[in-house]
Parts: C-alpha cells; sequence; structure tokens
C-alpha cells in the first residue's frame, strides 16, 4: 500500500514539473516571433556605445580596457538570448507558450511588431527627434494620450522595468559581494535595504513619462481603432499570460549577467593597486 502511494505521489510530481516546463525550440520560437531576438541583438551596440562614454573617466587606458571586457563579458546579447531561453525552458507551460506564438502569427500583431521594430531602428532617431519638437506646437490626442497610458498599464512596462533595474544593480551588487573574502561580505537583506533605499522615489513615475512619449511616437500613426484592439489583445489571458512570462524572462536574464559581471568586478579594483 506504501509503495503504492509512493508511486502515486512519484507519478503526480513529475507531471506537474512536465507541465511547467517548455522545450527549447518552444522557448526559442517565442523569442523570435516576439520580436525580443531582434531587440537583443541590438545588446551588443547599446553597451559598448555607454562603456565609451566612461571613457575618460578612467585614469588609463589599460584600465578602460580591462572594464570593457568585464562589463561586456557579462552583459551581451548571446548571455542575454541564453538565460531567456533559460527561463521560459524552466517556468513556462509549453501549451500556453505555443498559444503565444499563434497569437504572434496573427497578421494583426505582425503589423504592430513591424510598426514597433521600424520605430526602434537607428535611421529613425532623426525622425523622432524632429517629431518630438513638433510636438510643442502640436501636442498628441488627450484620447491617443490615455491609451497610451493604458497600455503600459496593461503591460505594466514602466513598473517591470524599474523592477528590472533595481535587480541588475543589486545582482551586480552581489556577485561582487561573493567575489569578496567572507569577512568583508555583507549580507543580501542589507544589500537589499540599500538598494531599496537608494532607488525609492520617482523611478518608476520616470520611466512612465518616458515610456508614454516614446509610445507617442510609435504609435503616431496608427488608428485609434488599431490602438483599441491592440489595447485588447493584452487583455486577454493569452496576452497576460505572453507579459508575464517575457518580463520575468527580461528580469531574470539581466539578474543573471548582471551577478556575471559583479562577481569580476573586484578584479578591476585589484589592478588599480
Amino acid at each position: 500500500m506504501k509503495l503504492k502511494l509512493f508511486t502515486c505521489i512519484v507519478v503526480v510530481l513529475f507531471s506537474l514539473n512536465a507541465l511547467a516546463q517548455s522545450s527549447h525550440r518552444t522557448a526559442d520560437e517565442v523569442l523570435e516571433q516576439t520580436g525580443i531576438k531582434d531587440q537583443v541583438d541590438q545588446l551588443d551596440d547599446m553597451i559598448e556605445s555607454k562603456i565609451e562614454e566612461k571613457k575618460n573617466s578612467f585614469a588609463t587606458q589599460e584600465q578602460f580596457e580591462k572594464f570593457k571586457d568585464i562589463m561586456t563579458s557579462g552583459l551581451n546579447s548571446k548571455n542575454a538570448m541564453k538565460f531567456m531561453a533559460e527561463y521560459l525552458e524552466k517556468y513556462s507551460n509549453e501549451d500556453s507558450l505555443k498559444l503565444v506564438i499563434i497569437l504572434y502569427k496573427d497578421p494583426f500583431m505582425q503589423e504592430f511588431n513591424k510598426v514597433e521594430k521600424e520605430a526602434a531602428s537607428p535611421s529613425k532617431q532623426r525622425e523622432m527627434l524632429d517629431f518630438y519638437q513638433g510636438m510643442n506646437t502640436n501636442p498628441p490626442a488627450q484620447n491617443r494620450v490615455q491609451q497610451l497610458v493604458s497600455l503600459n498599464q496593461e503591460m505594466r512596462t514602466s513598473e517591470f522595468m524599474a523592477k528590472m533595474m533595481q535587480n541588475v544593480v543589486v545582482s551586480m551588487i552581489k556577485g561582487a559581494n561573493n567575489s569578496l573574502p567572507g569577512d568583508k561580505q555583507v549580507s543580501d537583506e542589507e544589500i537589499k535595504l540599500k538598494m531599496d533605499s537608494s532607488l525609492q522615489g520617482d523611478l518608476a513615475k520616470q520611466l512612465t513619462n518616458q515610456l508614454i512619449a516614446y509610445s507617442i511616437f510609435i504609435y503616431k500613426d496608427v488608428p485609434d481603432e488599431k490602438m483599441d484592439h491592440y489595447l485588447e489583445v493584452w487583455k486577454s489571458p493569452t496576452g497576460k499570460y505572453c507579459i508575464d512570462q517575457l518580463m520575468k524572462a527580461y528580469d531574470y536574464s539581466f539578474s543573471k549577467m548582471g551577478e556575471l559581471t559583479g562577481k569580476l568586478l573586484p578584479i578591476l579594483d585589484k589592478n588599480k593597486k
């Protein structure tokens, strides 16, 4: 009787575990169909550009190159894709992810994917600057602003971005902290408390304002009726699941990369001595 009960428990646990995971192929297709792969492919250039901005803050070229190597060894598109796929494989439901793929293959979603991808291309930067300058004399309609506020609320974009930014910094600090001798380490709780106090305030609000302003440019040529329908997509069960899983995958990926980078940062301090 006990053996039978034990067997049943094992079968149930195995089934639950199987339902909680997804195949590598499905995870890859989700990242492809949603346009995330295209976004992540731009990460290396973005990070290199930000690193170059810090060049003058280093005493020597050698120190700067070492800093650059450390940052790019942890923060890069290859790692980002690997960890995002890893999250989806471990924590997402296979059948639910396949519904996300079907959702993004719909012509309506492909149209919006194209709009968003084109707006993010480097060739649109000049047009975007001109557009914002023109907003002083030609502000967006109040209805469009409200649509975009609602879209941000449904997708929880600014909320997730604020959380992700904080987690990246915390992960880097933890990685560096774990590389120190035991007597010089601080607790994870202390790190979190310090970060919570330093990042409290208007971060989410600032991100919301920036995202709304950027969205006004992205969707400037999209009719109100289509925007309303787009908003309804993200209110659907599949839309909500998609948002939740992709945001968590981003958070997981950047936290992992932050930790990898943090572990190498003490090397930079040693080289300065």
